[in-house]
């Protein structure tokens, strides 16, 4: 998340007297992050959900004691890939479906937004 969100900062040469230049210029040095809501959503999304249910060991831990978790996710990031599903399966319950709903129109806005939520 850290190196996503360093990427919406400004670069420090850019010069903002020209609108149009500067707006192109910041789209393009973060990436387009700046300009796409659903990016910036899932930066924030994926910050709020980093550590949950962290058991308080390193994966290699985890993968040394055998930690059932260890099946699930093939002993890769498996501390991580938890937080991830655990957040997603959240955001996908009933609760939240309105939010959802005002942020992926479609089935395609959802799996996009779901992908950079993993490679967050």
């Amino acid at each position: 998340v850290a190196k996503l969100l360093s990427r919406i900062v400004a670069p420090s040469d850019m010069d903002f007297r020209d609108g149009d230049q500067a707006s192109s210029t910041l789209h393009d040095h973060t990436y387009g992050i700046t300009s796409d809501p659903l990016t910036q959503f899932a930066c924030v999304l994926s910050a709020l959900i980093h550590d949950v249910d962290h058991q308080g060991v390193p994966n290699t831990t985890l993968v040394a004691e055998e930690d059932p978790l260890m099946d699930r996710y093939g002993g890769k990031s498996l501390a991580e890939q938890n937080s991830v599903d655990m957040g997603w399966d959240l955001l996908m319950s009933e609760r939240f479906r309105p939010l959802v709903a005002i942020l992926c129109q479609d089935q395609i806005e959802l799996a996009r937004l779901r992908q950079l939520v993993v490679n967050s």
